[in-house]
């Protein structure tokens, strides 16, 4: 059985992500020249958090709809929340979610292999000029790059089932990073522990000798058997991103807490060459 993210969607593992994942397209929107997104493992694209599968977890119950609009509610989560509502009580996935922060001249390029999500994430772009689709496996979408508008944003987002998935993330970067060295690249991960996540970040330094930060949300649950941890670590981040988005992080690991052990983590790096 492959991963579903139906099960998921919502959780508070897409809010992190997908906080910062409009973040970063808001910087890249600060200046006039187009952009281009590639999705490399988009899923379905929108998702029905009253649907069987997504109540049989309820994880989005943890995540999404904990956020309620407040004063204190920083820029970049109001600005994803606003941006996920417009969905009318679905909710978005990375592609359609860029799709939204998307101008005219922007565009969006979206990767799916298996063959039913990407059937369902056709009829949920529908014929949106901006956004193109792609049956295949997100790890061979190094040869769709550089884009065309020679600025963008790589997310990497794979579901985690395979044991080899953090050297797949590397090699990829390599490759891609080869082809689009000026793009930004964010790649999601699962923290299952400490040690392995660390092991990733300081690979990823080692091998890209440019500016990157890492960021990590735990929600402090006590629970076994669920993901408590995840980061995004992220290669050439718009200047000033990061400083940004801590305010929001810092808020999400307040209300999104599951236990007294939830924090907000983030550490940058500077170049080396």
């Amino acid at each position: 059985m492959h991963y579903q993210h139906r099960y998921h969607a919502g959780n508070f593992a897409d809010v992190f992500k997908h906080v910062l994942l409009c973040g970063l397209l808001r910087a890249l929107s600060r200046k006039d020249k187009p952009w281009r997104m590639l999705d490399t493992h988009a899923g379905a694209g929108l998702y029905a958090l009253d649907d069987e599968a997504a109540e049989r977890t309820g994880e989005f119950r943890d995540g999404i709809a904990r956020l309620r609009p407040a004063a204190s509610m920083p820029a970049p989560v109001r600005d994803y929340l606003d941006l996920a509502a417009s969905f009318g009580g679905r909710y978005p996935g990375s592609p359609l979610l860029a799709l939204a922060c998307a101008r005219e001249q922007d565009r969006v390029v979206a990767c799916e292999k298996a063959p039913a999500v990407f059937e369902q994430l056709r009829l949920q772009a529908g014929a949106d000029g901006r956004m193109q689709l792609h049956q295949r496996d997100g790890y061979e979408s190094h040869a769709l790059l550089p884009p065309p508008e020679k600025r963008g944003l790589v997310l990497i987002d794979p579901a985690f089932e395979r044991p080899d998935e953090f050297d797949a993330i590397s090699t990829y970067l390599k490759k891609a990073t080869a082809r689009f060295a000026g793009g930004v690249y964010a790649a999601w991960y699962p923290v299952k522990n400490r040690h392995e996540a660390d092991r990733f970040r300081r690979r990823l330094m080692r091998e890209h000798p440019r500016s990157g930060v890492d960021l990590q949300l735990h929600n402090g649950a006590e629970a076994e058997g669920q993901m408590r941890a995840c980061g995004l670590c992220v290669l050439n981040p718009p200047y000033g991103w990061a400083a940004e988005m801590t305010p929001a992080l810092q808020w999400l690991s307040r209300e999104l807490a599951q236990g007294s052990r939830a924090e907000a983590v983030i550490e940058p790096w500077e170049a080396t060459a």
